[in-house]
């Protein structure tokens, strides 16, 4: 009989023998843990044995159990907005009650220091503010810069424009270049996502950047706007030089961090919300009434003569502000919601069917989205977690903002009287003789809609490798994919008023622009307690691996390489005779041109059906944004 043989056969019956005595040194601890204001169970507290690896939480009626050793031992326990409360179990005890103190001033909220570290709220010395779930939930909103407008102290936040589908800009540090982006980083469940704004091509129609004026003026849509503010469980925003040392020049303009809603063990939980009400006008620029033709002809010259005819010489009053902005479409959002799980594993499974319709003809904002998040422990030191979310919306966004061509609303109602009668007579729109185009036709007959599918995906693996009384280590890795695909179509057809009468069918632009993000980051992390435990110091190392594929530089159709673009293409209805000379495209536009159509800017040879002159501004123009719209309900 050899010696390993030997070995195995006394191996085996002492560990069958040691079995049962391992089993013997542990115990488990049962507990209730409520608030101290009330006797309702808090739900996803975290329960921690104080100096050893195990960790459990509450369910949704606020019940946990947890294995410990013999002997008196301490257990830690905290929850969202309540204070950290140690308590101290007795070798005999095994079940406990546990009232936790709410965190008035949210000074026990541990908040990010680092890529995977944290710290107390009390203990911060950056400038750090912590946006919670109930807050963004207070209100309605489209989208979720909307949801932070007024509970990031310091930050302005302000919407392009009332048209549907958000848009909007997010300054956290201040103005810090003259022609760069002043947008922060965006950061969800530990990945930078796309932040990007893409045109539409809008400057096709409205030639918005032309005059010298080489920036982007066409209301793009920012595409934090993709996200379900109902998903997401807090958002910090880092605006100290904190930001940068932990993202790099990256996060120069600051950072968002995102983490979304994750599994409570226990039964099923499901939850359903339904909102319904309507939109309208919550407040307009209003026009100027004109009592008799002199008043009319004072202002508007001789032509105004022949719209005052009623008795007396007085003119008539048309509302053409209200006839174009005065809907109340029924808007609805549902929201569902189911978690559970296991001490093993965990669940959280969510989805979004939301419409909103727009205050003005053919506008409004659709959005479906639908999250899974996954939560797996593997024995005792891994743990794993998988994210999943798909979004898609729909935005019908209209003409709105600055234009260089009479064509964006309010460029047009400040020049015409409102004794003019806009509206359609026998299905027939008429000419506005004092502006290039009549806003009731355009916003009738253009079609400005752009349709955006996006995935987000992540996948985290940690690994506790040590735990000491005094030692503890920690490895995670975490990879992570954001894609979208966004199409923007716009037409305009040819019996628009602005439109040229040569034949052409209209003004036709497709663009198509893609954008993806590919994450790789990996840290270990080494956290030192004394045993006295005044201080916890920690070490961590790491590195950030990020490939973007976008509309930042150019390559060839189909081409993907990091910080290239995708696809995009646009086109004419018709093709440009020969000789046509087509104008250079702005920077952010979409840059190529179909083999069939050309490009979508039109010839420098067309000439525009002859308009009186107006006051209008080649350059920047400043412009009141097109109306906000209030939801009631």
């Amino acid at each position: 009989m050899s010696r390993l043989t030997r070995l195995l056969l006394v191996a085996v019956p002492l560990c069958l023998l040691a079995a049962p005595r391992a089993r013997a040194q542990t115990r488990i601890i049962t507990g209730h843990v409520t608030g101290a204001l009330s006797s309702s169970g808090v739900a996803n507290a975290t329960v921690a044995l104080s100096g050893g690896a195990t960790v459990t939480h509450t369910n949704d009626r606020g019940e946990f159990s947890i294995a410990a050793p013999p002997g008196p031992v301490t257990l830690s326990i905290a929850a969202i907005g309540y204070k950290r409360q140690p308590v101290i179990v007795t070798a005999d005890q095994g079940n406990i009650d546990v009232k936790l103190e709410t965190d008035v001033f949210n000074l026990e909220a541990v908040v990010v220091t680092g890529q995977v570290t944290g710290v107390e709220q009390k203990n911060l010395a950056n400038a750090i503010t912590t946006v919670g779930a109930e807050q963004l939930g207070r209100a309605p909103t489209q989208t979720l810069e909307s949801a932070l407008q007024g509970k990031v102290p310091g930050a302005l936040i302000q919407m392009n424009s009332g048209a549907p589908g958000g848009g909007g800009q997010i300054n956290l540090r201040g103005v810090t270049t003259i022609n760069a982006g002043v947008d922060p980083l965006i950061v969800v469940d530990g990945v930078v996502i796309a932040n990007d704004a893409i045109s539409s091509n809008m400057n096709a129609i409205t030639a918005a950047s032309g005059g010298g004026n080489a920036s982007n003026q066409d209301n793009p849509v920012n595409r934090i706007a993709d996200l379900n503010p109902a998903d997401i469980e807090n958002i910090q925003v880092l605006k100290g030089a904190s930001a940068a040392a932990i993202y790099g020049s990256q996060a120069a303009n600051g950072v968002i961090i995102i983490t979304t809603r994750r599994g409570v063990a226990g039964r099923p939980r499901f939850t359903v919300n339904q909102r319904f009400g309507t939109v309208g006008v919550l407040s307009s620029v209003g026009a100027r009434r004109f009592a008799d033709t002199t008043e009319a002809i004072a202002a508007f010259g001789p032509a105004a003569r022949s719209f005052c005819t009623l008795p007396g010489g007085k003119c008539p009053f048309f509302d053409n502000e209200a006839a174009l902005y005065g809907l109340h479409p029924a808007s609805n959002t549902t929201q569902a919601s189911v978690t559970g799980g296991n001490d093993q594993t965990t669940y959280f499974i969510s989805g979004l069917s939301e419409h909103d319709g727009g205050i003005a003809p053919n506008t409004g904002y659709q959005k479906q989205s639908l999250r899974t998040n996954l939560d797996q422990v593997l024995g005792t030191a891994f743990r794993v977690s998988v994210n999943l979310d798909v979004v898609h919306s729909l935005s019908k966004r209209g003409i709105s903002n600055n234009d260089n061509t009479g064509t964006s609303t309010y460029l047009v109602y400040p020049t015409t009287p409102s004794f003019v009668d806009l509206r359609a007579a026998g299905g027939v729109y008429p000419n506005n003789p004092f502006a290039p185009s009549n806003p009731l036709q355009t916003f009738h007959e253009l079609k400005n809609n752009e349709d955006v599918w996006r995935m987000f995906a992540t996948s985290t693996a940690k690994w506790h490798a040590l735990e000491t009384g005094a030692q503890q280590l920690d490895f995670t890795l975490t990879g992570g994919i954001d894609y979208f695909n966004q199409r923007n179509d716009i037409l305009s057809p040819a019996d628009l008023q602005y439109e040229p009468q040569d034949g052409q069918a209209g003004t036709v632009v497709l663009g198509k622009a893609s954008d993806l993000h590919l994450n790789l980051v990996g840290s270990v992390v080494h956290t030192y307690t004394p045993a006295s435990g005044a201080y916890q110091a920690h070490t961590s190392a790491g590195f950030q691996s990020v490939e973007h594929c976008g509309p930042d530089a150019r390559v060839g159709p189909g081409e993907c390489q990091p910080g290239g673009e995708r696809q995009h293409g646009a086109k004419r209805a018709a093709r440009a005779p020969a000789g046509t000379v087509w104008p250079r495209r702005s920077a952010g536009d979409e840059r190529a041109a179909t083999a069939h159509g050309g490009h979508p800017r039109r010839p420098q040879q067309r000439q525009r059906r002859p308009q009186p002159l107006l006051p209008l501004s080649q350059g920047r123009g400043v412009l009141p944004p097109a109306p906000a719209a209030r939801r009631r309900g």
